[in-house]
């Protein structure tokens, strides 16, 4: 197997989507869809790592999700505390 920075993206972007996938105040709907994308992320990295030639591409946004992710998790988890009406 040939592992690159696009290859281990695609799984790692697949991992964490399928992570989200399990948060519970996310819509059954977004968790579907979270789940679908994260199994064809990662299948498609595996797959492509087990190619011997070939030209593949990738979306670029297989760099971002892993961050994105984060972001969203640590807004949901801390964000929710904040209610905007100043400092009380």
């Amino acid at each position: 197997m040939h592992w690159s920075a696009y290859e281990v993206f695609s799984v790692l972007s697949g991992i964490v989507l399928i992570g989200l996938a399990l948060v519970p105040s996310m819509k059954a709907k977004d968790r579907a869809w979270s789940a679908l994308g994260g199994i064809a992320f990662a299948g498609y990295g595996f797959y492509v790592a087990g190619q011997d030639s070939g030209t593949w591409t990738f979306p670029v946004v297989i760099f971002v999700i892993p961050f994105a992710a984060v972001l969203y998790l640590l807004v949901a988890k801390f964000g929710k505390g904040s209610t905007g009406d100043g400092d009380r």
